[in-house]
């Protein structure tokens, strides 16, 4: 049974005439007849009383008009939501996120995307950068935001494309009993001989290499790494 079987059955129930409905669907009137013998055939029912005087629904062709009617309108319902979806108009879209790293901005920029796009319901999960890489190989979602600073493995890189969205700028927070110099600003320099806290690699991926990059770079040492923390 196809979808046409449907259409042509509605379109003689509502002529009560071969001949009509024919014309209507630009089809001979034989093969028109012939599409509802064979839809009939293969329900083992018979849908319509039929002479040269006069065509009618029978009790079984009411019925299955009924549930063909709400079949075509399902279909073309969903037609439609296929294309909207190709189009981007409506779906999901499910993103993988660091909370306290995407906190500052991703609520609003949601809220806009839902102006934008009322046919798509957007998710954000929270999830670890090790985990968003996994996902999105898997399809579970669709976007991933974190702390990407190390390389993708190579058959990750042929997967995956990375986009930078903001730089964070970095501050130290220490101890209030800790003595600054008053005549000039903290530098990096400063703590070359204090413990660092890193991430833990399960969570954010890269971060370790961030900050000892980023040391080296600015401070001119190698930081040591004193214990590891698994939330920002």
């Amino acid at each position: 049974m196809e979808l046409r079987h449907l259409r042509y059955l509605v379109a003689v129930a509502e002529d009560l005439s071969f001949r009509r409905a024919a014309e209507r669907l630009h089809v001979s009137h034989a093969a028109l007849s012939q599409q509802i013998g064979d839809l009939e055939d293969e329900l083992g029912l018979k849908l319509f009383d039929r002479n040269s005087h006069r065509v009618e629904l029978t009790e079984a062709g009411r019925a299955f008009l009924s549930g063909a009617r709400r079949t075509l309108t399902a279909a073309k319902y969903a037609i439609i939501e296929a294309k909207e979806a190709a189009q981007g108009e409506r779906g999901r879209l499910v993103i993988g996120t660091l909370g306290p790293l995407t906190s500052p901005f991703l609520p609003q920029a949601l809220a806009r995307f839902h102006e934008q796009h009322p046919m798509v319901e957007a998710t954000a999960l929270h999830m670890s950068n090790p985990l968003q890489i996994e996902s999105l190989l898997e399809g579970s979602i669709m976007l991933g935001i974190g702390y990407f600073d190390l390389p993708l493995e190579e058959d990750e890189r042929e997967q995956l494309g990375t986009r930078i969205l903001f730089r964070p700028q970095f501050g130290i927070a220490c101890s209030k009993k800790r003595k600054l110099s008053k005549r000039r600003k903290p530098s990096l320099k400063d703590f070359r001989y204090d413990k660092f806290i890193v991430l833990d690699p399960e969570y954010v991926d890269g971060y370790e290499h961030l900050l000892r990059g980023f040391c080296r770079q600015f401070g001119g040492f190698e930081p040591e790494i004193g214990a590891m923390a698994d939330s920002p």
